[in-house]
């Protein structure tokens, strides 16, 4: 224990599987620097109520370094878990049609933490970019 540790509680938060992904979720709509309305209701559907597994995202995130809390979220889920937050993170940053190059970065490391290889999500990415491919109807 060290000595500032009364100071900042001595409470440790442990995450869930979906805490993970909602901190995972927030560090990726967050990292262009603004989160809009349609980001934040993105985020209420993953949450879907679960006000303690934002909160302990929330913690984690405020106590912890971008690349510490990628560890903790990678340590955190198994295979399927992480191969599925790497589609819903991916289906977050792409929404809007644009892949800012801090999303392109974010994701890079998830699919590094993750052990996800490209030609694994490679058709993930081709089914987000299709869904979200609007101008065929214009």
């Amino acid at each position: 224990m060290g000595i500032f540790d009364k100071l900042r509680g001595s409470k440790s938060i442990q995450l869930t599987p979906k805490s993970a992904l909602i901190g995972a979720a927030i560090t990726v709509i967050a990292s262009d620097g603004v989160l809009d309305e349609a980001e934040l209701g993105d985020l209420a559907k993953i949450a879907r109520g679960d006000k303690n597994a934002v909160n302990d995202a929330v913690q984690v995130l405020q106590g912890n370094s971008i690349p510490e809390t990628m560890d903790l979220i990678a340590n955190c889920l198994n295979e399927k878990q992480r191969m599925a937050a790497m589609a819903i993170l991916l289906d977050l940053a792409m929404a809007d049609g644009i892949l800012a190059g801090n999303e392109q970065k974010i994701l890079q490391q998830y699919m590094e933490k993750f052990g996800i290889s490209e030609a694994a999500i490679k058709p993930v990415i081709d089914a987000i970019a299709l869904k979200n491919d609007f101008s065929v109807f214009s």
